[in-house]
């Protein structure tokens, strides 16, 4: 019974959301958050950039240029989000992560524009987490529940307690029960056991043994090599020194004439391992691999996010193991899990409907800078009588079910929000920040 830990959109009226007036007052109110949070300054900035991408194949310098192409690969990257703040489904972690390695080392909530995706890379996780606590599936089970613990790291939450969820041991069950898979595919073992590694955890030396492969020889060529290299590097157990140094080996010796590594992806994971390695000396050999890539992204005018994903932490001289190295500040640190709530609002459900005049109110704990939805998962974490069910649907995740009421489309019900002034929220409720003493109703409704 999925109960807990609940990823969701809460669609106040999913019917309504497809509508044009309802987009356009999603934009207006999340656009009162940004000035509100004090950002609009960075608004500004990112559009004054944007204006300056022209510029950049114009400037005189390596270094001018390469800097000049990280900023405007951020600002291409943060444009590609859709209405609800997303980059598409399951590719949160991959985008947090590759702006946390360009440009941004903390991801602070007063920064609301930027920081209502990082709630979106938890939506995405706390979803999958509803429907398999596991995460077993051939989608997260094969490297992707390791991009998210990465982002876990990069965004300051700790992937050991998200929303009472080890994510760190769940990677650990993969490498068991995915072992068959991931044995023949090192590229996603290497990556899980860099997300382990990252997140401080220790691992048995047989996982070490299982990336290690035959000298020069890689599945997935340079991919898998600098994945392979910097798991090893990233460990540093001298016992598998040669093991490291061949896939290092293999990368240096993969370059092709014109200074690349293959084409863009491949050359943004070898440009990572280079500079992962620390080795001043062989910084020379990624200028060409760098300027392909910077190339490749002008060149294409509209890049793709995958694009953008991969490229932009090498332009910008970092690798996965930089993810996390700088210090968060004291109010970003520690779990997602509230210990003790700054404040508490309302929470009461209302349903006269299917029950007979059901009415029932919670406190529920809520940290400054989250979201309604979080005060859901947070009393749902802290209170036995409440549990909320959700689904994917193409507005985001839609409420099915509270206290075991559920809500029938086919009956043409549905659970409808209503602020502290008794009329319906216009957007969801991951994209509602509340206030001290605020008080919100789910009521069940027939339209």
């Amino acid at each position: 019974m999925a109960r807990r830990f609940l990823a969701l959109h809460v669609n106040t009226c999913a019917y309504k959301v497809a509508r044009e007036e309802n987009y356009i007052k999603i934009a207006m109110l999340l656009g009162i958050i940004i000035l509100v949070a004090g950002v609009l300054g960075d608004v500004h900035s990112a559009i004054r950039d944007r204006r300056q991408v022209d510029s950049c194949s114009e400037r005189p310098t390596y270094g001018e240029r390469r800097r000049c192409a990280v900023k405007d690969g951020v600002n291409q990257l943060l444009q590609k989000r859709d209405e609800d703040w997303s980059w598409g489904e399951l590719v949160q972690a991959e985008a947090i992560i590759a702006l946390h390695l360009a440009k941004y080392r903390v991801f602070k909530k007063t920064k609301a524009f930027l920081y209502i995706s990082v709630k979106q890379m938890n939506i995405d996780l706390l979803s999958a987490l509803s429907k398999d606590n596991s995460l077993t599936s051939k989608v997260w089970g094969r490297g992707k529940l390791a991009y998210y613990a990465l982002g876990m790291k990069a965004t300051c939450q700790d992937p050991k307690d998200f929303y009472g969820h080890d994510l760190i041991d769940k990677l650990k069950n993969h490498l068991i029960v995915s072992s068959s898979y991931l044995e023949s595919n090192k590229f996603a073992y290497s990556l899980i056991l860099i997300a382990l590694c990252k997140a401080g955890e220790s691992f048995d030396t047989h996982n070490l043994d299982a990336i290690s492969t035959t000298p020069g020889y890689y599945t997935f060529g340079v991919d898998e090599a600098s994945l392979v290299y910097m798991a090893y590097h990233c460990v540093g157990n001298p016992t598998y020194k040669n093991a490291e140094d061949s896939a290092f080996n293999f990368i240096l010796q993969a370059k092709n004439e014109n200074g690349t590594f293959g084409n863009e992806y491949s050359t943004a994971l070898a440009v990572q391992a280079i500079f992962a390695s620390g080795n001043r000396t062989l910084r020379r050999q990624t200028k060409t691999g760098i300027e392909y890539m910077i190339n490749s992204i002008e060149r294409s005018k509209v890049p793709f996010t995958s694009l953008l994903l991969s490229v932009l932490p090498a332009i910008a001289r970092k690798s996965l193991l930089d993810i996390g190295l700088w210090q968060c500040p004291s109010t970003e640190q520690g779990t997602t899990t509230p210990s003790t709530p700054t404040f508490l609002i309302g929470i009461t459900v209302f349903n006269n409907i299917t029950a007979n005049n059901y009415d029932h109110t919670w406190s529920a704990p809520l940290q400054q800078g989250q979201t309604l939805f979080d005060a859901l998962v947070n009393l749902n974490n802290t209170d036995q009588t409440f549990s909320f069910n959700s689904k994917t649907t193409t507005w985001g995740q839609y409420i099915t079910s509270i206290n075991l009421m559920t809500a029938s489309t086919d009956n043409r019900q549905y659970w409808q929000i209503l602020g502290t002034d008794g009329n319906p929220l216009q957007y969801g409720a991951s994209q509602t920040f509340p206030s001290q003493r605020d008080r919100y109703t789910f009521k069940f409704t027939i339209w």
